[in-house]
């Protein structure tokens, strides 16, 4: 069946939720520089795995948040940003939408970790304020294990792990001949540099390049859509006890 609420009529949802689905997966990124991958890689990624796992969970799909909070990657051409506080307000209004309309279990995929702190402070004000469970999952920190496992590294942004999972989505968003090492730079705690003078950010000295490997990237993504389907599925049963 149809997934994607905005693909289905309101005769269909209100057929649907919540007798027979409960569940909705919001995907949020935000639109920035990404090194040699496309400026919506935040977006891409969030959607991919909720169009994954949707069928697996009972769940439908809500249109993507695509514009977040920017900050160190402003500068950037092609970067957006949303003011921490208005994208507080904004999640906060979807968020309690889906409740009006009666989906029990709200799954946002966030793609950005710069939109973390705003979307705490909303996750947290839909909990005290409304009878709805919900999560959000930051899917490159759940996953970093895997990500260690199956490169043999660690990850970054517009690294290995991000340009690996959206060139398994799709080749054509990710451009090898626009990559150069001077894109890359190494964050520290000593320092908040603004625009942080590299696209791609480095966690760990010598780790997170992007290797572009094509084989690599389609055996990644299945892997992890299917480790962040594991960990919504054990946090929708563990919220059963409490009868939701």
């Amino acid at each position: 069946m149809e997934r994607e609420l905005q693909k289905l009529t309101w005769t269909k949802v209100q057929n649907l939720v919540p007798d027979k689905i409960n569940t909705i997966l919001l995907p949020v990124g935000t639109v920035e520089a990404h090194g040699s991958a496309a400026l919506g890689t935040d977006n891409y990624i969030p959607e991919a795995i909720a169009r994954a796992q949707a069928e697996r969970l009972n769940a439908l799909i809500a249109p993507t948040l695509n514009y977040g909070v920017t900050k160190s990657l402003y500068r950037y051409p092609g970067s957006f940003t949303i003011q921490p506080d208005n994208f507080t307000l904004f999640l906060g209004d979807i968020l309690n939408s889906l409740a009006d309309h009666d989906f029990k279990h709200i799954i946002i995929l966030n793609g950005h970790g710069g939109n973390n702190s705003a979307m705490k402070k909303a996750v947290f004000d839909l909990h005290m304020k409304r009878k709805v469970y919900v999560a959000a999952i930051h899917w490159w920190h759940l996953v970093g294990e895997i990500t260690k496992e199956h490169f043999g590294e660690v990850g970054g942004h517009a690294g290995l792990d991000e340009t690996a999972a959206v060139q398994a989505i799709d080749p054509a968003l990710v451009d090898k001949e626009e990559y150069k090492d001077e894109m890359a730079y190494l964050m520290t705690g000593g320092a908040d540099v603004y625009p942080v003078p590299g696209s791609v950010l480095l966690y760990k000295e010598g780790e997170g390049y992007p290797n572009f490997d094509q084989e690599q990237a389609d055996t990644y993504l299945p892997k992890v859509a299917q480790a962040v389907g594991d960990f919504i599925e054990s946090i929708i049963n563990q919220w059963k006890q409490f009868g939701y």
